[in-house]
């Protein structure tokens, strides 16, 4: 029978301790970016704390994207990555849903003087709806659909994936048109006369898959943040579904709504 071992206030405590000092460190510079962190006896010795405190303390730091846990070779301190702040007032992307205002992901972190890259997981290709992407888009299985599955890089550090279904109809020009970044909505509006008008997001917080944790170059105990995107033009047509799977760590979203007034009766 398996034994439940109940986490003290007292265990949490020294576990916060050795975070503490271990991030004083980090930030510090005592260790510098990519350097790989003394061994879990050595931290434990030097702190006086246990090795299972000392592992709990690195999944810590892992979870908030300070380290990196290769097993069997030991932790790593990762290059400092800013978070991408999503529908803050202070930047490009504001208010509402991410593509509100600046459009990309891409063109609010430009802004901010970041470094991007979009790298492509396979070329963009022309395919069938199906049975899973057509009732996601309103369309049959037999829709042709653009498919761009891709991963946003900001200071080469990955940030999100998406996977991203377009109507080919409207958006097939895209076909290979891979390299460097195409503003969709621009291109959208350039050849076909139609805008973007309205977007959808739908978001929840999860674990990683094996293959998401190595796109995303983290442990499968980081979690990441899972959004279901829909994007209509000013016709009414549902021309973009998306669904996007981001570093949690490295995301932070903040939201403004109206409280009805039945919630004060």
């Amino acid at each position: 029978m398996r034994k439940e071992v109940a986490v003290t206030p007292a265990k949490d405590s020294k576990i916060d301790g050795a975070v503490a000092e271990l991030k004083r460190k980090i930030n510090e510079g005592f260790y510098a970016a990519g350097q790989r962190l003394p061994s879990e006896r050595e931290i434990g010795q030097e702190l006086d704390i246990s090795r299972i405190t000392v592992r709990a303390a690195l999944q810590r730091l892992e979870a908030e994207n300070l380290v990196s846990i290769v097993p069997r070779a030991g932790a790593f301190v990762r290059s400092p990555s800013v978070k991408a702040i999503i529908n803050s007032p202070g930047v490009a992307i504001a208010r509402g849903p991410e593509l509100k205002r600046s459009g990309s992901f891409i063109r609010a972190m430009e802004a901010q003087g970041r470094n991007t890259l979009v790298r492509f997981i396979e070329p963009s290709s022309i395919i069938p709806a199906g049975e899973s992407i057509g009732p996601r888009m309103d369309a049959t299985a037999d829709t042709n659909v653009l498919r761009r599955y891709r991963i946003h890089l900001v200071e080469g550090v990955p940030y999100r994936i998406l996977d991203s279904y377009y109507l080919a109809n409207l958006l097939g020009g895209l076909l290979g048109k891979d390299a460097g970044y195409i503003p969709l909505f621009k291109w959208l509006r350039e050849y076909t006369g139609l805008r973007a008008t309205r977007a959808s997001e739908q978001l929840e917080c999860r674990m990683p898959s094996a293959e998401e944790a190595a796109l995303l170059n983290i442990s499968r105990g980081q979690p990441v943040i899972d959004m279901d995107r829909w994007v209509w033009a000013n016709d009414d047509r549902l021309f973009e579904y998306t669904h996007i799977v981001a570093n949690g760590a490295l995301h932070e979203f903040s939201y403004t709504y109206d409280i009805e007034e039945e919630a004060s009766q």
